[in-house]
């Protein structure tokens, strides 16, 4: 019911291209489907030496959109789901399973001056390859009304390895090893829901949902942590404010992405959480259609992994909150 068009932390979703087949049995109370979904890669944590390549930009000339990235991926993503109506609530089992793939350069940073230790080559392209993994998850949703239809409530779950994107806080799916070859990330998403209907013009909507992604932490050949959630990193510039380089521009923005990165601040997301509460009113439903009017408070929260400061010794877990408030106004045709 959320007036915020992104949803909830912890609901499971994508808008994307598919092909779906469905099939229902047992007078529309069991139904089960297949469907290959637009496959994308999104990547996080860090990387010492640039060795691992997973997407490119489009191109116009080939009607490709040249100010987004296509990811290599292998195949489709491949979603299974079953659904069973038995005259009490709805269920719902469901997996998910795909690849991703990396072209990695093993030389990488190979110069004539220094050449690739594996063959000798200055060529830094040298020995690339291409590599790939298969990841995946698997879930479940309930929903049930209680007392006489007056609550309506819900429950969903999502988890596996490589899944981070299809939840509602578009996390990562993958990291990469020192050697720049992918790494799935362990992800959670979880969301509850409870839908009150007071009155016939009155409903009041409360959900709390979550969205984890894993460590996957390593140290490279220079001692220095790569990979995702790395204990490594140095946060303790996370809590330090720099005077911005214009007025138009804060400090840390990198130039080419407009990303704010202020220096020391390398935490990768843990979690992120958010509550809401809402309602929506219809002071009008009749011929003339129906008009209504609703309000929503949101607070999220996201935490990262511990990170070091400048001795290596402190321990810093950076957050930060966000709390939001949505009105909307409405009239339907009728």
């Amino acid at each position: 019911m959320t007036i915020d068009a992104q949803y909830n932390v912890g609901f499971s979703w994508a808008r994307q291209y598919g092909l779906r087949v469905s099939k229902s049995f047992a007078d529309n109370k069991l139904s089960v489907a297949l469907s290959m979904e637009d496959a994308q890669t999104t990547f996080g944590g860090k990387l010492q030496t640039q060795n691992t390549l997973i997407a490119a930009p489009g191109d116009l000339a080939g009607l490709y959109n040249n100010e987004a990235n296509y990811s290599f991926n292998k195949s489709p993503d491949f979603v299974f789901k079953a659904a069973l109506d038995p005259g009490w609530g709805h269920y719902e089992i469901f997996g998910v399973v795909g690849t991703f793939r990396a072209r990695v350069f093993p030389c990488a940073g190979a110069t004539a001056a220094a050449p690739c230790p594996i063959n000798d080559s200055p060529i830094s392209g040298s020995l690339a390859n291409n590599q790939a993994i298969t990841a995946g998850g698997i879930g479940g949703n309930a929903r049930v009304p209680l007392f006489h239809h007056k609550l309506d409530a819900g429950i969903h779950f999502l988890g596996g390895s490589g899944v981070g994107r299809y939840g509602n806080a578009t996390l990562a799916d993958v990291t990469a090893h020192p050697d720049g070859t992918l790494v799935g990330l362990r992800s959670y998403q979880a969301l509850g829901t409870l839908e009150f209907h007071a009155t016939p013009k009155l409903d009041i909507y409360a959900y709390v949902g979550g969205e984890y992604d894993g460590r996957a932490a390593y140290v490279d050949a220079n001692e220095k942590g790569v990979g995702y959630g790395s204990p490594l990193l140095r946060n303790d510039g996370c809590s330090v404010e720099l005077s911005p380089v214009n007025q138009n521009t804060p400090a840390g923005t990198n130039t080419v992405s407009g990303v704010v990165t202020p220096a020391n601040c390398q935490g990768d997301i843990r979690n992120i959480i958010e509550g809401t509460l809402g309602f929506w009113y219809r002071f009008y439903q009749g011929p003339k259609g129906r008009v209504q009017y609703g309000f929503q408070y949101s607070y999220a929260v996201r935490n990262t992994w511990r990170g070091t400061d400048s001795s290596g010794e402190g321990s810093f877990t950076p957050h930060a909150i966000d709390n939001m408030v949505f009105t909307s106004f409405r009239y339907y045709l009728p």
